[in-house]
Formats: C-alpha cells, structure tokens, sequence
C-alpha cells in the first residue's frame, strides 16, 4: 500500500488552493495505478478548503468512474479532522452528483444549473 504524505507533498499545512487538490488527485491516480489502495495523511496540515477537496477526491470520482463506497475501499483517509471529513464526504457526494449527470449526457454543468435557478 502506498501512502501520500500530503503536507510533505506540497511541503505547506494549508491546503486551500485547487490546482494543490488536482497535484493530489494526481498523485492518487498514479498511485492506484501501482497499489489496490492508496493511504492520504493528512497529518500536519492546519487548514484546507472545500475546493481543495473538490479537485482532489471529487474529481477523482468522476476521472476514475467511482463510486464513493469504491473510493472509501482505493482511498484510505488518515490524520483528517471530523469537520474536515464532513467536508470531504460533501465533497464526493456532490461529485456523485456530477458523475450521474455526465452519464445521463449533460455537457455543460454550470449550464445545467444555472437553468434551474429561479427567474
């Protein structure tokens, strides 16, 4: 099993910035490419932001056609706190969210939304 140290990745306790979450979501992928499973230890880190969470573990669902039970078996959290995990699994489900949507064919998901909003 292969485990990403994440503040050691990007060598910073705070994980705000989305581009940091795509860095991690490809770490992830390559790591699942060697490994069944893949740890992610947060230990160190002082904050990080839902976008953050969205480009690393959201858009793994979608890349990699998962669903979240199939990432809590690939992906095992460590050293997160549990308002952080709350975020996390908002994070997934939304991407579920998204995963069904592109399988139905909606191409433009800002537009998707922004047709259902109230005139």
């Amino acid at each position: 099993m292969n485990t990403i140290k994440v503040t050691k990745l990007f060598d910073n306790p705070v994980l705000l910035a989305p581009e940091k979450g795509e860095e991690l979501c490809r770490k992830i992928k390559a790591g699942l490419k060697k490994f069944d499973t893949v740890k992610v230890d947060f230990a160190g880190y002082e904050f990080l932001s839902s976008a953050f969470l969205n480009r690393a573990f959201g858009q793994l669902c979608i890349d990699l056609d998962l669903s979240a039970e199939a990432l809590n078996k690939k992906v095992k959290i460590l050293n997160m706190t549990e308002d952080d995990t709350d975020d996390l699994a908002l994070a997934i489900d939304n991407a579920q969210f998204r995963r069904k949507l592109i399988k139905q064919g909606v191409t433009d998901i800002g537009e998707y939304f922004a047709s259902r909003l109230p005139a």
